[in-house]
């Protein structure tokens, strides 16, 4: 069963054939943001002095206006006001869908809403959501960098695959995600994607990152066909480059 650990950008499902139909799905409304009952407010502005978010502004009226991307539902405003007319309202700030998709595949995906800061939260609740269907095997797809939804995607696993191309951006960055793959205690290893674009670099990253490296995937415009159809490129293409040398990662991972 597949993950998408993703939740700024899903693309998970429609990388492997799109939705055919939703099996399950469950909302969060765990953000909070602040209201203010311009009826009771006495435009004391105690809740701007108070906001360390630059969340409130004196709207021309001079009623206090709450920016809701900003809001960080700390209740600070509420705590100050006089007239006792800020409240916290819920929000909707995520989304989990399992999902089958049109090649019969079940994703589990992922989804903040515009604005949310529950990124973490939300990769939490899908890997959870996974872990009820009770499969074989769960692989999370996690987004790049090492924030709050990398951190729920990877946290626990078995094992942690870095992808990482010959360049000098992603080896970068594959050595924040190494480090914190070591403060968790993760088994690691590494695969490099587009090998073929700098020979020198790929026969390098090994002990450049300091971890093994299980496999080298050259550049395949195969995989970009297979994209655009919709479908992972081991489905629209078996003997296609990039689909023989995955093939063979997967191989010598499982065993």
């Amino acid at each position: 069963m597949g993950v998408d650990g993703d939740a700024e950008a899903p693309d998970l499902v429609l990388a492997c054939g799109g939705e055919r139909r939703a099996l399950r799905e469950e909302r969060f409304a765990e953000l909070r943001i602040a209201t203010i009952d311009r009826g009771r407010c006495t435009k004391c502005l105690r809740c701007i002095d108070v906001c360390a978010f630059d969340a409130i502004a004196r709207g021309s009226d001079g009623y206090p206006l709450v920016d809701e991307y900003l809001c960080e539902g700390c209740g600070a405003c509420a705590l100050v006001c006089p007239a006792k007319c800020v409240s916290l309202e819920p929000r909707l700030s995520g989304i989990v869908k399992l999902v089958e998709t049109g090649l019969g595949l079940k994703i589990v995906s992922s989804e903040i809403t515009a604005g949310s800061r529950a990124t973490g939260h939300v990769v939490h609740k899908a890997r959870e959501l996974a872990k009820e269907m009770n499969p074989e095997m769960i692989v999370v797809d996690s987004a790049a960098g090492i924030g709050c939804a990398v951190i729920s995607s990877i946290v626990g696993v078995d094992l942690l695959i870095v992808v990482v191309e010959p360049l000098p951006p992603s080896i970068a960055g594959a050595r924040r995600m190494i480090e914190l793959g070591k403060r968790m205690g993760l088994r690691m290893v590494a695969v490099v994607n587009k090998h073929d674009l700098n020979e020198e670099a790929s026969r390098r990253v090994g002990d450049e990152l300091g971890i093994e490296v299980v496999g080298y995937v050259p550049y395949d415009p195969t995989v970009i066909e297979s994209y655009a159809h919709l479908q992972p490129v081991l489905h629209y293409d078996p003997n296609s480059r990039a689909s023989k040398t995955l093939l063979e990662i997967f191989t010598t991972l499982v065993g």
